[in-house]
């Protein structure tokens, strides 16, 4: 069954039109991405490095914070706007749920403006739309399963070589500092 109206969130207000582009970390080609389900869009209401969500098997959305406090850090007193937009002929699923993507440009139907991206979360969660794993519930084999995600993100990207100021070295080594020990660790075994 197809959604009538579909969700992109932004940092960026005003906008009529949603614009085929490109993202910068996540190898994605020149696209429109928007989804059905309204608290995938507003994780993206933020532009960050990383979006740790996931679905469960019956289908239910999931935020992992993969360090402390990490939902508060990235969202917190974050605005946002939320556009809705119609579904239309030429877009297609991806394999992630409720996406859709079209190479063509989307017209807005409407703007909400999200003033505290975090508190929208946090109202997703009480609505029962959204599951928020908190760091501190996270089981240790998950949490290894984590360090071990984020030191190949490390040595994939190459970012023990890249200048000490780079945005995204910085911030895994900053969040991550067993997973950045791992990777140096690695980078000289090899």
């Amino acid at each position: 069954m197809r959604p009538e109206i579909l969700y992109h969130a932004s940092p960026v207000k005003g906008l009529r039109e949603l614009r085929p582009s490109v993202t910068k970390y996540f190898g994605k080609p020149k696209q429109v991405c928007l989804t059905a389900c309204l608290p995938m869009a507003l994780l993206y209401g933020v532009r960050h490095f990383e979006y740790p969500y996931g679905y469960t098997r019956e289908g239910r959305i999931y935020y992992e914070e993969y360090f402390p406090d990490a939902l508060r850090e990235v969202y917190g007193g974050k605005p946002a706007s939320l556009y809705r937009c119609a579904w239309r002929e030429d877009m297609e699923t991806t394999a992630i749920p409720n996406e859709y993507v079209t190479p063509s440009p989307v017209p807005v139907l409407e703007e909400i403006p999200i003033p505290d991206v975090y508190a929208a979360l946090l109202e997703q969660e009480g609505l029962g739309a959204l599951t928020i794993v908190r760091y501190q519930d996270m089981t240790e084999r998950r949490l290894a399963w984590v360090r071990e995600a984020e030191a190949q993100t490390i040595l994939e990207k190459e970012l023990l070589h890249v200048h000490r100021d780079d945005p995204f070295a910085r911030y895994l080594r900053e969040h991550y500092p067993d997973s950045w020990a791992l990777a140096q660790a690695r980078e000289k075994e090899r």
